[in-house]
C-alpha cells in the first residue's frame, strides 16, 4: 500500500561521543520502561516491568506507589546492566511519563497520602457534572464569551466553553481535598506536596531535595494556564487548593539534580522531564510550527507544534505544551480518541483475526467501496464531538457481509476518527498544516497508514522506531547533558522506515464515505445515560 522511502543510515560516531550514554524512562499507564542510547542513538540496552492497576471500587483506578518506585529503580538497573554497562557509564537520565496521574505526600516526612490517582479514575464524576452546571461556571463562561467579543484574546474564547472532565487532575484533587480530612488539614497548614509521576520520582530520585514538574506535565493538569504560562490562581482559589501543594515549574531540559548514589551506586545526573505526548513530538523532530504527530497506541493523540502561542479551540481541542529548552517553549494543540489499538485488540478477542498483522491484508481484500460501517466508542467520542455517552458498533450489516467486511469497517473508522481531529484542527489553525508523523504500534498498519495520508492529502511518515517518545526523552536528556547543542544536530539522527504519499485520485470516494460514516456515527450517539469513559490509556 503506497510508495515507501528508506531512510538514510545511521551517521557514524561522531570523535569522542562513544562512550556517552543515556538512560531514557518511558512511563506510561501499565508499562514501565527504560532505554539505553549511545550518542547516535541506537539502543544498546533496554528493560521493561508491568505496573498493576488497582480497583478499588468501580469508579476509582490506581498504581501502588512503592511497586512502582521499586520497578522503577530496577528497569534501570536492569537496562545498564543489559547494555553490558555499569552505572558509572551513564552520562544522564531523562524521564518522559505519561499526564494527569497524581499523588500527594507528606512534606515533612515524604509520607504518601493514598496511592496515584490515575487519569482512568472518575471518583469525582459527580464533582464533575456538578461544577459544570454549577451558576458559578456558567456565569464565567458567559462573562468570558463576552470579554471574547471585546478584547478578541483567544485565552477567553477558550475559557467560554471550558468544562471539567474526569481525565483533568482538578476535580479529582478537589475530591481528595473534600474527602481526606488530614490531607486537607495538612494542606493548609503548609505541609501537602502535590505531584505528577514525574514530580515524585524526581523527589524521590534526590531524596526530597526537589518539588518540581516540568511545563509539559503541568499543562496536562488543568489546573494550569498555557496562555501564561503559570498555575491557574484564579482556579486554584476558586476550588480552595492552597497554591503551597504545588511544585516548582521547570524547563523540561537541564538541572534536575542527580539520582542519589544510594540508588545506582553512583549520582546520575538528571537532565529532562517531559510528557509522554510532549516527548512524542520532539522524538519526530516536529520542531516546525504546523508540525502534525500522530500517536497511535491504545488511544490515539493528534498534536500539532503551534509555535509560541497557545491554540484556543471550541471543539474540545487542548493547548498544552510540548517542552521548553533553551530555544525556547513550543505549544502544542491536541486532540485525542480513547479508542483507537482497544478496537484492533477486541476484533482479536472475538475472533475476527488470530494476529493484528492480520487486519491489513484482510481489509485490502474487500473491493469496491464499503457499505459496512463502525463506530470506535467503547469510551464515547472525544474531540470534535465530545460526547462521552455515544456507544460503539456496526451499522449496514446484511446476509452478505463477511469478516472481511466487519474488519475493514473498524480499521476506516480509526482513519476517520484521525481526519475528523485533523480537520477540527486545520478549521480552527490561522497556519499550515506540514506533513504527518505516525508513531506507535497501530502505526505499523499499512491499510491505515495509506487511507489517513489519502484522506488528509499529506505525505506520512512512519519512523524505524515506535518507542518515539523515549527517544524523544533521550533527545532532551542528551541536549540537557551537552551531547547535543540544537535541535537541528538532532533531525540527521532521525530514521523512517516508510513513507506513505496520499492517493489524490482516490481521496473523493473517501471523503463520500466519511460522509456516511458521520451520518452512521449520528446513531451511536447519546445512547448511555452516565459517561462511559472509564478506560483507556494516555
Amino acid at each position: 500500500m503506497g510508495t515507501s522511502e528508506q531512510s538514510n543510515q545511521t551517521p557514524d560516531p561522531s570523535p569522542g561521543q562513544e562512550s556517552r550514554y543515556i538512560a531514557s524512562l518511558d512511563l506510561g499507564t501499565t508499562t514501565l520502561r527504560c532505554f539505553i542510547y549511545d550518542a547516535n542513538v541506537r539502543i544498546c540496552g533496554k528493560a521493561e516491568e508491568k505496573v498493576t492497576l488497582l480497583y478499588p471500587s468501580p469508579e476509582c483506578v490506581e498504581m501502588n506507589p512503592e511497586e512502582l518506585w521499586e520497578k522503577f529503580v530496577k528497569i534501570i538497573n536492569d537496562a545498564i546492566a543489559n547494555a553490558g554497562l555499569n552505572p558509572g557509564n551513564i552520562s544522564c537520565l531523562g524521564l518522559s511519563t505519561q499526564r494527569a496521574t497524581f499523588i500527594t505526600w507528606d512534606r515533612r516526612t515524604g509520607e504518601t497520602f493514598h496511592n496515584f490517582i490515575t487519569w482512568k479514575d472518575i471518583r469525582a464524576d459527580s464533582l464533575v457534572r456538578q461544577w459544570n452546571t454549577c451558576l458559578t461556571m456558567k456565569t464565567l463562561r458567559f462573562i468570558s464569551s463576552i470579554l471574547y467579543k471585546i478584547l478578541r484574546n483567544k485565552r477567553y474564547l477558550a475559557a467560554s466553553v471550558m468544562k471539567f472532565m474526569n481525565i483533568q487532575v482538578n476535580m479529582r484533587l478537589k475530591w481528595v481535598l473534600e474527602n481526606e480530612e488530614r490531607v486537607r488539614k495538612l494542606a493548609h497548614e503548609g505541609h501537602v506536596m502535590f505531584g505528577t509521576i514525574d514530580t515524585w520520582l524526581i523527589y524521590k530520585l534526590t531524596e526530597g531535595k526537589i518539588h518540581a514538574t516540568d511545563y509539559s506535565n503541568a499543562s496536562g493538569t488543568a489546573l494550569y494556564d498555557p496562555f501564561i504560562e503559570d498555575w491557574n490562581i484564579f482556579f486554584l482559589n476558586l476550588l480552595k487548593m492552597p497554591r503551597s501543594i504545588f511544585p516548582e515549574l521547570r524547563n523540561s531540559v537541564g538541572d534536575w539534580g542527580v539520582c542519589s548514589p544510594k540508588f545506582f551506586g553512583v549520582p546520575i545526573p538528571i537532565t529532562a522531564v517531559v510528557s509522554d505526548q510532549g516527548a512524542s513530538l520532539f522524538g519526530s523532530c516536529g520542531f516546525q510550527r504546523g508540525d502534525v504527530k500522530v500517536s497511535l497506541g491504545t488511544g490515539a493523540f493528534l498534536n500539532i507544534n503551534t509555535g509560541n502561542k497557545a491554540h484556543a479551540s471550541v471543539k474540545g481541542i487542548y493547548p498544552v505544551h510540548g517542552w521548553k529548552d533553551e530555544e525556547g517553549l513550543i505549544h502544542m494543540a491536541e486532540a485525542s480518541s480513547n479508542d483507537n489499538g482497544t478496537v484492533i485488540e477486541w476484533g482479536q478477542l472475538i475472533g475476527l483475526y488470530e494476529k493484528a498483522s492480520q487486519t491489513s491484508e484482510i481489509a485490502s481484500s474487500v473491493n469496491g467501496p464499503s457499505t459496512v460501517f463502525f463506530i470506535p466508542a467503547f469510551q464515547g467520542i472525544q474531540a470534535p464531538l465530545n460526547d462521552a455517552t455515544a456507544t460503539g458498533g456496526f451499522l449496514g450489516l446484511s446476509a452478505h457481509t463477511s469478516r472481511a467486511h466487519m474488519v475493514r469497517a473498524m480499521l476506516e473508522s480509526l482513519a476517520f476518527r484521525i481526519y475528523q481531529m485533523y480537520s477540527a484542527m486545520l478549521n480552527e489553525a490561522d497556519y499550515e498544516l506540514l506533513s504527518l508523523r505516525v508513531d506507535g504500534g497501530v502505526a505499523q498498519n499499512d491499510f491505515l497508514m495509506q487511507m489517513i495520508s489519502t484522506l488528509t492529502g499529506k505525505r506520512l511518515e512512519r519512523p524505524k522506531s515506535i518507542d518515539v517518545s523515549a527517544l524523544g526523552c533521550a533527545f532532551l536528556a542528551g541536549m540537557g547533558a551537552g551531547i547535543w547543542k540544537s535541535r537541528a544536530e538532532l533531525i540527521p539522527l532521525r530514521q523512517i522506515d516508510r513513507v506513505f504519499h496520499p492517493k489524490l485520485d482516490l481521496q473523493p470516494q473517501l471523503l463520500e464515505q466519511m460522509k456516511e460514516w458521520e451520518k452512521a456515527l449520528q446513531r451511536f450517539t447519546k445512547w448511555h445515560t452516565k459517561s462511559s469513559l472509564n478506560k483507556g490509556k494516555s
